[in-house]
């Protein structure tokens, strides 16, 4: 078994090798894999006596509906009816196949593409929050500068830097306002670009799904129609006179399905056509990030040298007091 795991065709002279050897030790998988791995080698081998199918598998196949059919009035002889619905779809052609591959890969895009659209939404009402803050902060500073608190030398001794950098708060709410502005601006943008194209690939994808659930829907509704009459007909004791009926009708649903599932696959074709706008919503994003960030690093330059220079005015102004006052002792 291990030779088999490992590829090697299994013949005398390999197995001569292993004479008066112990044999390799074979990778064992969890039990319900080996459960499952019989079960496929019995179907294969048709035992007519072992059914070798799970429940997931029979659901797999095939599943019915059984409805019991009403009672007919002036029936003599009651007899109870009952009409079987087949979920699997009648027409299982490649165009069908490769419809529902197309409708669950698209239906999987549109979760994906949601989430991130959720995720950027969130982003970007971060953003406003804090050009909201940074105003606040803008606000504040104003305040703290324009503070005309006298406060005694009792509170600072010999310290003057609140005194000092208080004069020089004044100059930074200019910062403040800038980068309030440029995130807002930023917020507007990307606002922007996540409803109008981003809100638009979604809806696109969104009807896309709508249009296979009626597609599926009538499928489902036109394959009972089908399994009635078959069923009907089967009851009926002139078989021969509905037959060509019969006949035509499940040629003009044929036809029906076939028109149907084309126009389907033009909107699937439609879709895959618009997916390039997600190249383009990113690009969007990323140029807007770009160059929010580009303005955001240059104000963010001015703010910190206007900081430096607040401690570097306290530092120049304590080294001219302590000069004269070293002039005043000589």
């Amino acid at each position: 078994m291990t030779l088999a795991q490992q590829g090697k065709a299994i013949d005398e002279k390999l197995l001569n090798n292993y004479v008066n050897r112990e044999l390799l030790t074979p990778t064992v998988e969890k039990i319900t894999d080996l459960e499952d791995r019989l079960i496929r080698l019995l179907r294969n081998d048709q035992q007519k006596n072992t059914l070798c199918f799970h429940y997931n598998d029979l659901c797999v196949l095939n599943t019915i509906q059984v409805d019991l059919v009403p009672e007919k009035k002036d029936v003599i002889i009651r007899h109870v009816e009952y009409e079987v619905t087949s979920m699997k779809p009648a027409d299982d052609s490649d165009g069908i196949q490769m419809f529902r591959i197309s409708q669950t890969y698209i239906a999987y895009l549109h979760q994906q593409l949601n989430g991130i659209r959720v995720y950027l939404k969130s982003i970007n009402e971060k953003n406003f929050k804090n050009a909201h803050d940074f105003a606040n902060i803008e606000k504040t500073l104003q305040i703290l500068g324009s503070d005309s608190t006298t406060i005694d030398r009792w509170a600072t001794g010999p310290n003057d830097y609140w005194a000092t950098i208080q004069i020089g708060l004044t100059d930074l709410p200019s910062e403040m306002n800038a980068i309030s502005e440029r995130i807002n601006e930023r917020y507007k943008r990307d606002d922007e670009v996540i409803n109008d194209h981003f809100h638009l690939l979604i809806d696109l994808l969104q009807g896309y799904k709508d249009l296979c659930r009626r597609f599926e829907e009538a499928l489902h509704n036109e394959q009972k129609a089908i399994q009635k009459a078959n069923n009907q007909q089967r009851r009926s004791s002139t078989t021969t006179d509905t037959t060509p009926k019969n006949d035509n009708n499940l040629e003009t649903i044929e036809k029906r399905n076939r028109h149907g599932l084309k126009f389907v696959q033009i909107e699937t074709q439609v879709v895959y056509a618009n997916l390039e706008a997600f190249v383009c919503i990113l690009n969007n994003l990323g140029n807007t990030q770009c160059q929010g960030s580009s303005d955001l690093v240059n104000i963010w330059k001015s703010f910190a040298s206007k900081v430096s220079q607040l401690g570097q005015n306290y530092i120049n102004k304590f080294s001219i007091q302590k000069s004269t006052t070293i002039g005043l002792k000589k």
